[in-house]
């Protein structure tokens, strides 16, 4: 089925022209390399300037230079001192200089688009015989070349290269003073200086803007690499906003954002969302699974937004996509954005928040450099299930169990006996199963790039490999990537860039995937069980009849979960490929266009087949596993994906009599996707080892379907910004969507904002501890259509449906026949979400010291759900419909320190913490008559609740149970949970049950801590939750399960006869009563997690100087090695969904890495 709206086509001149321009993108290197026009120019220090002006100065520093800042700049006989002026200010630096130059009210015309900041000012300069000099406070300072011959008696000349000890990549413009003295330089475009000192004994201070000065001796050498360590300091310069870039000074929402510096790139991170665990307040990112090739982590923004899917928008490069096609070591920042006001600009798709990806460039006229990283890891189980390993004591459980029923012993004496006597593993094990379904399992990482640029021309290459196997044996994933970006100057009034990605994933699991294995795990994989006979097959139950007409056959039936583990496979092939062409064009003076084509293909193959595993016991009876199948099938079920995105802006800035700043944004996206499913299975094949899906012979299965949406939008921005101190943004965006009918497709999303910094009032001259005080509001809507899940492409469309369960018999024949088989809403629409946000921030000791506050008010209506209908409708599919409403208020706070690099002092440290407070509620849904269930929705309560009856001990005898409860139907015993009768009525029933916890954490926090000493740094990151219940009741908790499973080593101590327990009922076969959800199986899982610790060593440069390297760096990484949890919780990693029991969870592994990273 296909719903086509021909009004929301966009033309086909737009893909023809675009996938044109793509090719053109990836073949262009057209730009030839041009020799630098200005060297190095002589710096000296402040002292030696006797008039400069005491200007403001910004607060907020870049970890990047300023000087490396890309700017455009075009003016029309305009004076040089308004020039400088206006570059000054793009960088936030202030401008000092002699008023007696009279060379400065000369004018000038020229054109510069998208230069750094250091070359603006060599070519403004050019030939005025001025230099320029950047200090240490910020100021840009002019002087005469004359100023210079005061250097003129120095007598040694030495040369090096300075580069960031992260990345490796050369730094243009750094500032070398000889140590002592007025006499200096300054690094040119390829990071390469050269200096004439007094004498080779002298030492260096080395400073750049954003990095640790360092104080470099010497020693004789004549040539010198040296290498700058980034600022911790909070805060960016510039971060990522939709569609564009903000100072973070002027960013009027509420955002956060992630460099990815050394101590991330060197963290064996399997995917980049991990980056933000434990960083951002407000962002709360869980790692629910460790299983290879599916640990995406789960994150959330200010909470859960929805009934429905809560996954932020995540856009890399500006264009929609997942993580999971993205290699960590390619990225370069990570944005968050959490109120409405700074998502609005996405409309429908960022009511759960938006994620900003921006992967790495070249550099113009930065060179060739290249880099290699690796690290080799092991990873093994954390926490797990402490389950009862000894066959004597399980059996003797077992048996109390049938017997405080009536029964007899399942077990014999002698059986019992027997086990205690014997010694032989094969003949009377005891075996517990986590030694043999989990191992330590080695991952490996390799990443290679190579990046760089000419004046006109910049390119980044990299390509990785990824291998991981599973802790969980038999799972295991491969993952390849390629990524190309490019980017030239066409002419002076356009750039064009184009970027290709290619991934390629291999994902392996048993036959039925992991599911399998730990649903025989968790439902036997008893202790008697033995992994394997002598002979090397599948082990049976060694728990058999040693006499009687049954000898030598097992008491209970054999559940080993590693003839499932070993079952045939699941093989999941996913190919990607993504090609992007964009331009920046350049209409008139400050007004620019950046059209930008994507495309996209996903492909997705499952191949599965399985094998007959057998177990035996010793003696050689044959049997298979519970509900094992043993008809050979062979499977392959193939996802093909399509989409493009075409979007266009324009930007325009101007800033009008000195101190009005106003820059707007309009913009137009079309996107669509084509998503096509085929299915095929066949069983039967002649022979095991035949594994495709064509030599099946019998039950032939292939199916087929295909869905489709598009969307088209518009979009708007406008910011005002008075002298740096008062801001003001307004966004507008209007969405047209296929998933809704006529008439409901349009939503219309606008925000507005405001900045205040009161730190640049005048007012607060004297408060000379403030560096930084600004107060921000923002309001905003947003929407979600992100409803696929729940209902498709087309909720608004009666669907039919053809197959056997609607076809019918006449006349003795078989016809087909089709029908109606859901109801649909047809005036449905978007789900909306409105929100407030207030925040405030300060800085203090330079800045060193940061604080954030920010409080929200967010509140969702409209919100999509199936309610259930009366089954008279014939068992149809209920409708979607708006009927939810869901409530978010909270408060977030960040606090961070940086010690001062700027002094001599080997040691650093920075420490940053973050505390956000999220209180949920469902507002409104079904008018209060929500049924009761254990995972509740009811207005007035989080959302996902715990719903049951509340647990107040065990009952010691049968009399305190029928005093208690004298008219239950249930009717307890001594050694049954005794529940609270709340409606006081002596029976147990619906009113006695009562909201038992929030499965949404209340507080979640992260801590960081770094600390450097020389070449050494250790890095930390905790993160946790508080204030959070979850529900663990499952087959590893409830002892012996329905029909035999799992017991831990609690119920060693439960109630018997004997061991009168106050604490733990009585174990019963099949128990009903007590697995009624009650308290008693919830558990409050607040945590405190070590999430990362690394230590790094750089290695010296003389050392890396004779391996002809710009840098190196060695560290070693652990990841998850601790968590602070009740003593009371049973279970995996807390660090879990607690929207479920936690049974099938894969857990995240404790990982120990090495890794080494080479920059060439």
């Amino acid at each position: 089925m296909m719903n086509r709206d021909r009004g929301m086509k966009p033309h086909k001149w737009i893909a023809n022209f675009f996938a044109a321009g793509m090719l053109l993108g990836l073949m262009a290197l057209p730009i030839k390399a041009q020799d630098g026009r200005h060297s190095a120019g002589q710096v000296v220090s402040v002292n030696t300037i006797e008039q400069v002006y005491n200007a403001e100065v910004t607060h907020k520093v870049s970890e990047s230079s300023v000087l490396l800042k890309r700017v455009s700049l075009k003016t029309s006989e305009e004076s040089l001192i308004s020039i400088l002026k206006r570059i000054a200010d793009k960088g936030n630096l202030s401008l000092s200089y002699d008023t007696q130059l009279s060379v400065l009210n000369e004018k000038l015309t020229l054109s510069l688009k998208q230069v750094s900041i250091k070359d603006a000012l060599w070519t403004v300069l050019d030939n005025t015989g001025l230099r320029f000099a950047v200090s240490s406070n910020r100021q840009l300072i002019l002087m005469r070349k004359s100023e210079e011959k005061s250097l003129e008696k120095i007598q040694e000349t030495i040369k090096g290269t300075v580069t960031d000890a992260s990345s490796g990549e050369t730094l243009p413009g750094v500032n070398i003073l000889v140590k002592g003295t007025t006499t200096g330089t300054s690094t040119d475009a390829e990071g390469s200086f050269e200096l004439t000192v007094p004498s080779l004994q002298d030492t260096l201070v080395v400073s750049f803007i954003g990095y640790q000065t360092r104080e470099i001796p010497i020693d004789g050498r004549t040539t010198i690499a040296i290498n700058l360590q980034p600022q911790a300091i909070a805060g960016e310069e510039v971060v990522v906003v939709g569609y564009g870039e903000q100072e973070r000074e002027n960013v009027t929402g509420s955002i956060t954002s992630v460099s990815f510096n050394e101590e991330l790139e060197n963290r064996p991170m399997t995917g980049g969302l991990q980056a933000l665990s434990g960083k951002s307040p407000g962002v709360w990112v869980s790692q629910q699974s460790g299983a290879p090739g599916e640990d995406t982590p789960q994150i959330r923004v200010r909470g859960f937004g929805t009934l429905n899917n809560n996954d932020p928008l995540i856009l890399i490069d500006g264009v929609e996509g997942q993580m999971s096609d993205l290699n960590p070591n390619d990225i370069e920042s990570i944005s968050v954005l959490k109120d409405a006001s700074s998502a609005a600009i996405y409309g429908s798709r960022a009511a759960n928040g938006v994620v900003l990806v921006t992967t790495k460039e070249g550099t113009y006229g930065a060179g060739m450099q290249a880099s290699y990283s690796g690290s080799y890891g092991w990873q093994r189980l954390g926490r797990r299930y402490d389950i009862i390993d000894n066959s004597v004591q399980f059996m003797n459980i077992w048996n109390t169990a049938v017997e405080m029923e009536g029964g007899a012993p399942i077990f014999p004496e002698e059986v019992l006996s027997y086990f205690k006597n014997t010694d032989d593993p094969y003949l009377a094990p005891n075996t517990n199963f986590f030694d043999h379904v989990y191992q330590i399992a080695p991952q490996f990482e390799h990443n290679f790039s190579v990046s760089g640029g000419t004046p006109d021309f910049t390119y980044n290459t990299s390509i990785n490999y990824l291998s991981q196997e599973g802790i969980m044996k038999r799972t295991s994933s491969d993952r390849y990537g390629l990524n190309i970006n490019v980017k030239g100057k066409i002419t002076e009034w356009a750039e064009l860039q184009s970027n290709l990605r290619v991934t390629r994933r291999i994902n392996d699991r048993p036959y039925g995937g992991r599911g399998r294995t730990m649903y025989i795990f968790q439902n036997g994989a008893y202790p008697f069980i033995a992994p394997y006979t002598r002979e090397g097959n599948f082990g049976a139950t060694q728990a058999v009849y040693l006499s009687g007409p049954n000898e030598g056959n097992p008491i209970v039936d054999s559940r080993n979960p590693l003839a499932d583990q070993y079952n045939g496979q699941d093989q999941n092939t996913i190919n990607f490929y993504r090609g992007t062409v964009s331009a920046v064009i350049d209409i008139l003076d400050g007004l620019s266009a950046n059209p930008s084509f994507t495309a996209e293909q996903r492909s997705n193959v499952l191949d599965r087949w399985n094998e007959i595993n057998y177990v035996y016991t010793d003696g050689g009876v044959q049997s298979t596993t519970l509900d094992y199948d043993t008809n050979l099938r062979r499977h392959r079920d193939l996802g093909d994906e399509f989409y493009w995105n075409f979007h266009n802006t324009f930007d325009y800035e101007t800033t009008l009599s000195e101190h009005h700043d106003v820059s707007a944004l309009a913009g137009i996206e079309f996107e669509s996707q084509t998503f096509k499913s085929t299915y095929v299975e066949q069983s039967d094949p002649p022979k095991e080892s035949l594994k495709q899906v064509s030599t099946g012979t019998a039950a032939a299965i292939a199916q087929g379907n295909m869905s489709e949406w598009r969307m088209q939008s518009y979009f708007g921005r406008l910011n005002y910004n008075y002298d740096q101190r008062y801001q003001v943004e307004g966004t507008f965006r209007a969405d047209g969507s296929s998933r809704f009918r006529e008439g409901n497709r349009w939503g219309f999303f606008p925000s507005f904002s405001l900045g205040w910094r009161i730190s640049e009032e005048s007012f607060m001259d004297g408060a000379n501890f403030l560096d930084n005080l600004r107060l921000r509001g923002s309001w905003g809507r947003l929407g979600n259509q992100n409803i696929s899940v729940i209902a498709g492409n087309y909720p608004y469309l009666s669907t039919f449906t053809q197959n056997n369960s609607t076809s019918y018999n006449l006349n003795g024949t078989f016809q087909p026949g089709a029908a109606i088989t859901s109801l649909v809403d047809k005036s449905i629409s978007w789900e909306t979400v409105e929100q407030i946000n207030l925040g405030l921030e300060a800085g203090f000791m330079d800045n060193r010291l940061t604080m954030e506050f920010d409080i929200f008010d967010k509140k969702t209506s409209d919100i999509l759900v199936q309610l259930p209908i009366p089954n008279t409708l014939g068992g149809v599919t209920p409708p979607v419909e708006n009927v939810g409403e869901m409530s978010n208020k909270g408060l977030e706070i960040a606090m961070s320190y940086q010690s001062d690099v700027s002094r001599s002092s080997n040691w650093n440290y920075n420490i940053s913490a973050n505390v956000s407070h999220v209180v949920n509620e469902v507002t409104s849904f079904r008018g209060g008559e929500a049924p009761d269930q254990l995972y509740l929705i009811r207005e007035g309560v989080s959302y996902q609740s715990l719903f049951g009856y509340n647990a107040i001990g065990i009952y010691q005898t049968d009399d305190e149970a029928e005093q208690h409860m004298p008219n239950s139907s249930h009717n307890p015993r001594a050694g049954d949970i005794k529940y609270e009768d709340l409606n006081n009525d002596g029976s147990l029933g619906n009113e006695d049950q009562k909201v038992l916890g929030n499965t949404i954490p209340k507080y979640t926090f992260g801590f960081n801590f770094g600390l450097s000493y020389k070449n050494w740094s250790l890095n930390a990151v905790l993160q946790g939750q508080y204030d959070v219940t979850a529900y663990t009741q499952n087959a590893w908790t409830q002892p012996l399960g329905i029909s035999g499973a799992t017991v831990t080593e609690r119920w060693s101590n439960a109630w018997t006869p004997d061991n009168k327990s106050n604490e733990l009922p009585r174990i019963r076969i099949g128990d009903q009563y007590n697995r009624l959800p009650s308290s008693f199986w919830t558990t409050d899982i607040s945590y405190l997690k070590i999430q990362n610790v690394q230590l790094n060593y750089d290695f010296p440069s003389n050392w890396t100087d004779k391996a002809s390297l710009r840098g190196a760096n060695a560290y070693l990484n652990i990841s998850n090695p601790y968590t602070l949890v009740s003593d009371n919780y049973e279970g995996f990693d807390p660090e879990r969904s607690t929207f479920g029991s936690g049974a099938y969870q894969y857990p995240t592994p404790v990982v120990t890495s090495i890794g080494i990273k080479l920059n060439f």
